[in-house]
Formats: C-alpha cells, sequence, structure tokens
C-alpha cells in the first residue's frame, strides 16, 4: 500500500479575479499528482494573510508546495504578492513554541528541517533592483534548504542564487511541462480564418492595443476577446468604438475560453502570458505579445513564441501571416530532477 501524503498548496486561485491563477492552479495540480498519486491535498492563500488554522496544515504538511506566479519581488515587506511575513514564516515552520524554547536552537532547527516549503513555478515581480535584507530573510526562513525548487524562468533563478539559496532549478512554468515535441507538432503551422486575443488592465496601452486589435480585425474573419480578468473590459471601453463594434466578447471565465479554443480553427494573439499557453496546450496556434517580463524572460529560456508589444507592427503583421512552427524548448532534465526527488522508489521515477 502506498503511503498517503499530506499535501499542502500555496493557492493563488483564492481571492483572485485572475483566470490566468487558475491556469497555473489546474497545472499544478497535475504535476503534484503525477508526483504523489495518493495524497490528501490542503489550499491555503498566497494572497490573504495564512490564518492559524493554514499555518497548521502547512506544519504538519509532508510537503507545502507554493504554486506558481510572480509572487516574488525585492521587497517583500512592501510588495506583498505573497502576503505572507517573517513571523508567519517562523510560525509555520516551528509551530507555537513555548517561552522557554525560544532559545533552543537546536530544537528550532529540527522543526524547521521537518516543514518542506517548495517553489513550484514560481516567478520574480518585474524587473527590479536588489533585494533587500528583509527579503533575503523571509525567503531563507520560508523556503526549504533540502529539497530543490522550480522556477520559470533564469531570471528568477539568478535572483534566488544571489541570495544564497542555491538548490533551484529553472523549469519554466509548470502550464508548459506538457508542451512536449509531439504536441508542438499537432500545432497549426499556417494562420487561421479566426482569432481570440487579451488585453491587460494593469499595463494597458490604448494606443498599442487598438494597434492589435486593428491588425487582428484586418486578418482575421471574427476577432474575439477573452477577459482573462473582468477588469480588462475597462481596456476595451477607453477605445474608440470603430476599433471594437465588431469584437466578440469571452465570459471571463476558463470554462467558455476553453470550449471556443476546443471549437477548433482559431488562433490566438494577446498580451496575456498564461491564455496564450493555455490555448497551446488546447493546440493553437498563438503568439504571446510581451507587456512586462515574464513572457520575455520565458521566451529567453524556451523559444516560447513571444514579440514584444508596442514593437514595429509589420513584423507583428509578417509574424501572422506567415507560416511558422511551434517549437518549445523544454528543460526536461531540470523538470524529470524536480519531479523525480519526490519519489520513493527507482520504479517511480520519471524517465
Amino acid at each position: 500500500m502506498q503511503h498517503c501524503r499530506k499535501i499542502v498548496r500555496f493557492d493563488p486561485t483564492i481571492s483572485t479575479a485572475n483566470q490566468g491563477d487558475f491556469i497555473i492552479r489546474n497545472a499544478c495540480e497535475h504535476v503534484l499528482h503525477d508526483c504523489f498519486p495518493v495524497h490528501l491535498s490542503v489550499a491555503v492563500p498566497v494572497r490573504d494573510r495564512l490564518s492559524k488554522v493554514s499555518m497548521k496544515h502547512v506544519g504538519s504538511a509532508d510537503f507545502a508546495f507554493v504554486c506558481g506566479t510572480n509572487l516574488l519581488s525585492s521587497d517583500m515587506r512592501r510588495q506583498r504578492m505573497w502576503n505572507i511575513r517573517l513571523r508567519d514564516a517562523v510560525m509555520m515552520r516551528c509551530g507555537d513554541l513555548h517561552k522557554r524554547e525560544l532559545l533552543n536552537f537546536r530544537l528550532i532547527r529540527e522543526k524547521f528541517q521537518r516543514t518542506h516549503i517548495i517553489l513550484l513555478g514560481a516567478g520574480w515581480y518585474q524587473y527590479q533592483d536588489e533585494p533587500t535584507g528583509y527579503t533575503k530573510r523571509i525567503l531563507k526562513a520560508l523556503l526549504d534548504g533540502q529539497y530543490l525548487h522550480a522556477v520559470r524562468d533564469e531570471y528568477t533563478r539568478q535572483r534566488l542564487l544571489k541570495l544564497g539559496i542555491t538548490n533551484v532549478l529553472n523549469t519554466a512554468c509548470p502550464t508548459m511541462w506538457g508542451l512536449t515535441d509531439d504536441k508542438c507538432a499537432q500545432i497549426p503551422t499556417h494562420k487561421a480564418e479566426r482569432v481570440v486575443t487579451t488585453l491587460t488592465d494593469y499595463r494597458s496601452s490604448p494606443e498599442q492595443d487598438a494597434q492589435m486589435l486593428t491588425m487582428l480585425q484586418k486578418h482575421y474573419r471574427e476577432v474575439y476577446v477573452w477577459l482573462q480578468a473582468v477588469e480588462d473590459y475597462a481596456c476595451l471601453r477607453q477605445m474608440d468604438a470603430r476599433v471594437t463594434q465588431n469584437l466578440h466578447l469571452i465570459q471571463p471565465n476558463l470554462r467558455d475560453y476553453t470550449a471556443l479554443l476546443a471549437s477548433g480553427g482559431i488562433d490566438y494573439v494577446g498580451t496575456r502570458l498564461h491564455g496564450g499557453i493555455h490555448a497551446m496546450n488546447m493546440g493553437c496556434r498563438s503568439l504571446i505579445l510581451a507587456v512586462d517580463n515574464r513572457a520575455s524572460e520565458i521566451a529567453k529560456d524556451t523559444n516560447l513564441p513571444v514579440l514584444p508589444r508596442g514593437g514595429n507592427l509589420d513584423v507583428l503583421e509578417e509574424r501572422i501571416c506567415s507560416a511558422w512552427e511551434t517549437q518549445i524548448d523544454l528543460p526536461t532534465t531540470a523538470i524529470r530532477q524536480w519531479k523525480n526527488q519526490f519519489c520513493e522508489t527507482d520504479a517511480e521515477k520519471a524517465p
């Protein structure tokens, strides 16, 4: 009989309005099921403060995984993409210590070694200055020193290495782990008749977004807009009605978006990273227009099809109209190494 593990997921979908977080969560759940076929899963938040109950779950888990998103930053005291404090980190890993135990460093070290908090596809929030001393202390206190961490790009890995966290692998985002050579070979090389696009509310550029929409309407018979976050609708409202009047809106939920992609004969061209990756996993030709470091950095490492939004429009038009193959360079060795550290027997190890 296999041992049933208790797994805690730091879940980005709790208190989120961004459907991309659900794409990330689903991919991480799939990975964890592969690593732990028999397990009890408990979800705790990353955007809200942890309750005492959540902290106890983390402290009693066999493993706790931080599931994706750009929640690491250079100033984790002020930029709380991961809503956690240094005191929370100590409490999670040490539990309720009696006052007389606070100076028992051997006991504290043993408790730290029993609580394994591990990154699964996390990334760094934007291009930033050097991390603060507080950031170094909290990440050192939070992250496990024994098991390997998986981050989604080399920029994030180098940031952690400079903090002295050396047990880290660049595995790309777990949402991409299924984009094997065989999967990519099934993605069409020629332009479809229809296209779905996305906008990004927190990186809105009415002029550049309007140019993209105009370009898509020039070359596609039908243009759909998926609202990955409900706030993205404000981007459309800022534009001239002549640009938006013929667009088809897709509701801000993953079910409707997946159904559209599954209908076939449709491309993706848009600014949302995980909207594009999900489309690729659904077998659609996809082109992501980068608005920040996330897509750009992943593209450097994996050949993800990315162009900068606001770049040369002739380049965008040529890419839309020409034929090209999707060829993703997955870091398969790093992915295998990360997975295999949780296998109890050689027979379970990933090939």
